[in-house]
């Protein structure tokens, strides 16, 4: 009885919020559309021994379902839902034996499910719109992988899955482990910023975002990681927006 309630009520949930976005749409206050493009994101990584190596930008993907709520003609609300990928590369020099140096490249790929929430400003050129926005946004991981490519005394490449649980335990079993990378927090959170223009139903975009929670579990106090990204895209709104009428 309780299950078949809750099921009426999730249901009925979703017919107003159908009804809510069609009368928006249909008022021209809502506007959506998709986008997709690349990312070059990176760590900020604070470790002990950060001299023994460097921290390199890699490539990545994102594709984005959106959103806007027009406020008014100078004023709105962007907002929606990104697969996105980030990461980073790190290149290490350590040693096997006294005088025998060895070299590894590691390359984390993160995947999120991401939801940023702007304040937009638009000025409007015609039928150009050019905009920028700030505000925050949350990402959830749904997947990652860590390769490894270790060149030296003995050449291997190593692929671990990314674990977001907290690790049991503290134990150093091999390079990857050591630094922390395959045991990482799910959720990440920052702030946004978005630049773009938008001409009739295309939009060019650029965003940065930068991660204000420290996604590893910590293996010492003074050691911290943290994304950022910087994302370019093209896209298409399948609605046009209308300034709100004025009462």
């Amino acid at each position: 009885m309780v299950i078949k309630q809750t099921c009426l009520t999730m249901k009925k949930s979703i017919i107003f919020c159908a009804f809510i976005c069609s009368s928006l749409l249909s008022a021209g206050q809502l506007s959506v559309g998709i986008s997709a493009g690349s990312n070059l994101s990176t760590m900020s990584v604070y470790l002990r021994d950060l001299n023994t190596f460097r921290i390199n930008p890699i490539f990545g993907y994102n594709v984005n379902f959106i959103a806007e709520y027009n406020l008014n003609s100078s004023l709105s609300l962007w907002s929606g839902l990104s697969i996105t990928q980030k990461g980073f590369n790190q290149h290490i020099k350590y040693y096997y034996l006294p005088h025998v140096d060895s070299t590894a490249d590691m390359t984390s790929r993160l995947t999120y499910l991401e939801l940023p929430v702007y304040i937009k400003f638009n000025t409007r050129l015609n039928q150009i719109n050019l905009f920028y926005g700030i505000g925050p946004y949350i990402s959830y991981g749904l997947q990652g992988k860590i390769t490894t490519e270790i060149a030296g005394r003995n050449d291997l490449s190593i692929t671990d899955k990314i674990s977001w649980d907290k690790p049991r335990d503290y134990i150093k079993s091999d390079l990857v482990r050591e630094y922390g990378y395959t045991d990482i927090k799910r959720f990440d959170i920052g702030l946004s910023t978005i630049l773009g223009v938008r001409c009739k139903n295309f939009i060019i975009t650029a965003s940065y975002k930068y991660g204000l929670n420290n996604i590893m579990w910590e293996y010492f106090q003074d050691e911290k990681m943290a994304n950022s990204s910087l994302s370019l895209s093209v896209g298409y709104f399948f609605t046009k927006t209308s300034a709100p009428r004025q009462l």
